[in-house]
């Protein structure tokens, strides 16, 4: 019987105290990590078809990287911030990924064009679509398509 209690005891106490530690997503539905299938240079209407090009979004922190590193896109990350009651998707102040922070340099705008983004201080998005399966998100740059995975 003491076993028992011990560990009901236990399992309480964990999940106590691992709530109060975890900070809730802002916008569930957008945060997650993403794959980049394809996005349309509104200038030109060209749709650049994208392999393996990935979008972390928490909170705070977006990361974008290509994760096999054939083509040399590198990774890259960013502030995250919302706007307009979350119908606005802000990226901004993107550098250059080193281990598990940064290296303080700002990323290579022509590196970011990969991804859809077209500025390093800070790119604006719509959110066109956002159920969390699929996302649309444009900005004045380009239109981009994303699936969860």
């Amino acid at each position: 019987m003491k076993k028992w209690i011990y560990t009901i005891i236990a399992v309480i106490g964990m999940a106590l105290g691992t709530a109060g530690c975890k900070k809730a997503p802002i916008n569930s539905d957008v945060e997650g990590f993403w794959i980049l299938e394809r996005f349309t240079v509104a200038e030109t209407d060209e749709t650049v078809e994208c392999e393996r090009l990935y979008y972390s979004i928490t909170r705070m922190v977006t990361e974008v990287a290509e994760k096999d590193g054939s083509k040399g896109y590198g990774a890259y990350i960013g502030r995250t911030e919302y706007r307009n009651d979350e119908t606005q998707l802000v990226l901004k102040d993107f550098k250059i990924r080193q281990s598990t922070g940064d290296s303080g340099q700002d990323a290579p705008v022509e590196n970011l064009k990969h991804f859809g983004i077209n500025n390093q201080q800070e790119t604006v998005f719509d959110i066109v679509k956002c159920d969390g399966k699929e996302m649309i998100l444009e900005s004045d740059y380009a239109r981009l398509e994303l699936k969860k995975f």
